[in-house]
């Protein structure tokens, strides 16, 4: 009897042995499961951001949207010492992935890198770092990105970087839809949904005096310089280009200018050194509603 109850007693404590076991072994592969999925991701709190200005060693740095940013320069690489660490705006950095640091563009931004020393290209670099700050460099790509590349052994080579606006846009309203990331203000927001504005903005710049046509000595005065006429100004560059496609009769272009942290697009016509011209295209202006062209000096 007494042989049957140790029994019975070992056979239960088996079982309860081997039903830990199992918990311990499923829980054990779902981890496991789980560390894979994660291998190679962006991390679990990618945020958009753009950042304030910043300083390093002396010298300031303006983060801003610039879907116009087109620049050459050095480029370099880092990996050793960063992988698997995050990333400025919370990704997690694969160096055997092709992405990038750069000073102001926003994280994430997609950039074109041409290597001007061999011709080879990178279609899709994905922005999520900062840096670098190394002197005369504009962008410090993964370890992968530069042996595309081809400058991984060289450790510089001289590139052309372009920002790519659809792709950048994609992944800016991708990330604040899932994260509603509380940081970003709302006229970050407005500045990356797409079209969402085209009223003209109300500036006050030194250099954008406005003229009131009507003052003769102000009038006689701006004859002696170039004069221009501002139909608009915007912060999303695309309203400009739509606004400078309504003008294609008239010597328009867009300028560009820093103001208050981020880029503003101004769709400008001239330069004109006729004022009775400037009004009379003023007046054709009004005419197709564009009321709030003014003159200012070029």
């Amino acid at each position: 009897m007494k042989l049957k109850i140790n029994q019975m007693f070992n056979f239960k404590n088996n079982l309860i042995f081997l039903f830990l076991f199992l918990i311990a072994s499923c829980s054990q592969t779902t981890f496991l499961i789980n560390s894979a999925k994660r291998v190679g991701s962006w991390g679990d709190s990618p945020v958009y951001k753009i950042g304030t200005p910043y300083k390093i060693k002396g010298k300031w740095y303006y983060p801003a949207i610039d879907y116009e940013y087109d620049e050459t320069g050095m480029a370099s690489w880092y990996g050793p010492g960063f992988h698997g660490k995050k990333t400025a705006n919370g990704e997690i950095f694969d160096q055997n992935k092709i992405t990038a640091a750069h000073k102001t563009l926003p994280l994430p931004s997609i950039v074109k890198v041409t290597n001007l020393e061999n011709g080879k290209v990178l279609t899709s670099v994905r922005v999520n770092d900062r840096g670098p700050f190394a002197r005369n460099r504009i962008i410090d790509l993964s370890k992968k990105a530069a042996n595309e590349l081809g400058f991984m052994n060289k450790g510089v080579a001289r590139v052309r970087v372009e920002i790519l606006e659809d792709e950048s846009r994609k992944f800016a309203n991708e990330l604040i839809d899932s994260n509603r990331n509380k940081s970003i203000s709302s006229a970050e927001v407005k500045e990356i949904k797409k079209k969402d504005i085209s009223q003209n903005i109300p500036t006050k710049i030194n250099s954008d005096e406005s003229i009131k046509t009507n003052d003769n000595e102000r009038a006689n005065s701006i004859l002696k310089e170039n004069i221009a006429i501002q139909v608009g100004a915007f912060t999303d560059h695309r309203n400009a280009k739509d606004l400078i496609k309504k003008l294609s009769e008239f010597k328009a272009f867009i300028k560009r200018e820093f103001v208050n942290g981020r880029y503003l697009y101004r769709v400008r016509i001239g330069p004109l050194k006729d004022l009775d011209i400037a009004n009379q295209i003023k007046e054709k202006l009004f005419d197709i509603g564009l009321t709030s062209s003014h003159l200012i000096m070029n």
